[in-house]
């Protein structure tokens, strides 16, 4: 722990701040795949989370990448200043980051405790919900001063989104891949009724729109949902430049099914996710009623990209049992009798979709 404790004061000396009193004024906060967490706590009871990257993630050495690094945290810097903007103190409003072989760190405002899942019921956790996305909705609203769409990249001085092909011409793309998709699920020897399902495709392809692009979020896991005097936070997002409607769909398409099915997988298995199955869905069901206000367009949109990310996910995992799963995707997705065991409950929901009167 002295190295730890060092290199805690090294960020925070670097970054403007005192050093620690103690030895005892830090500890572990928690531990990601690519970050360990550690809560500090400076004069005047004045707490701050310091993020450091880790040597390891998914079995593999991570290797020193400084745009990557610069990419994901100057890109993180702006989601939190764009988010408090729309929402005040929804997310961190102190914000540091360095990038550098010798020591590289992220500091941010301790916002508090993650979302207790068991502690929650489905009163509250719907509540939770529409705040959640209400704030989605507001983030949308707000058109960025950046271009190209997807995740942000740091080139030539400035962020900007990784693509910057025609946004017409994307999506025209991502059909065709859809269709690929369909197309290897078809023919496999998997049963599940496959008219349902691709009638359901080319209902959500056809009448798909991808009219404006906003700074998005594509992690809204629970473990980054911090919960503070009724009041829902938001830590360590994976911003987009992309239509909000398909990570608002992603956002319910994960609570909905994905957190529950992947209970098996080692980067999910201490959460246990399937044991809250009404808190989750309840999650999802104010997300909705939140981002959408009801409104029918809007629902239509977002159940169209919902159902699309509940078939990416159901192809995703069909095509990792056709190779030999590294570790990484261990790590991530479990072995082949838990993939194996996934596949029939999104054909059925796949089946069982509706579909908002398209």
């Amino acid at each position: 722990m002295k190295d730890i404790y060092r290199k805690i004061n090294l960020a925070l000396e670097n970054s403007g701040y005192s050093r620690l009193q103690s030895n005892t004024d830090f500890r572990l906060l928690g531990e990601g795949a690519w970050h360990e967490a550690y809560l500090v706590k400076l004069k005047g009871n004045h707490w701050l989370v310091i993020r450091f990257p880790k040597k390891q993630a998914y079995g593999k050495s991570v290797s020193f990448n400084w745009q990557e690094m610069f990419s994901e945290y100057s890109g993180n810097g702006l989601y939190y200043q764009q988010a408090n903007a729309v929402m005040p103190g929804i997310c961190p409003e102190e914000y540091e980051f360095y990038v550098d072989p010798e020591l590289t760190y992220t500091i941010e405002s301790y916002m508090g405790k993650p979302i207790d899942l068991s502690a929650t019921d489905t009163s509250v956790g719907r509540d939770y919900g529409v705040q959640l996305g209400d704030f989605f909705r507001k983030m949308d609203d707000v058109k960025p001063n950046l271009t190209g769409f997807g995740h942000l990249i740091w080139e030539d001085g400035k962020l900007k989104g990784e693509y910057n092909v025609e946004r017409q011409k994307f999506m025209a793309d991502e059909k065709d891949e859809f269709l690929l998709e369909w197309a290897q699920l078809r023919d496999t020897n998997l049963s599940f009724d496959r008219l349902a399902i691709q009638e359901k495709l080319l209902q959500c392809l056809e009448n798909r729109s991808f009219s404006f692009v906003s700074l998005t979020n594509q992690d809204t896991s629970p473990e980054n949902l911090i919960i503070h005097n009724g009041r829902v936070h938001i830590i360590d997002p994976l911003p987009v430049l992309y239509s909000g409607f398909v990570f608002a769909g992603n956002h319910v398409n994960n609570y909905q099914t994905l957190f529950l099915t992947y209970y098996k997988s080692p980067r999910y298995v201490k959460h246990q996710f399937h044991k809250h199955k009404e808190v989750l869905h309840a999650l999802a069901a104010g997300f909705e009623e939140g981002y959408t206000e009801r409104l029918v367009e809007r629902k239509r949109a977002l159940k169209i990209e919902q159902f699309l990310q509940l078939f990416s996910l159901c192809h995703t995992n069909y095509r990792v049992l056709l190779k030999e799963i590294n570790k990484e995707t261990y790590m991530r997705m479990g072995d082949k009798q838990a993939i194996e065991s996934r596949l029939p409950i999104y054909l059925e929901e796949l089946e069982a979709f509706e579909l908002e009167n398209l």
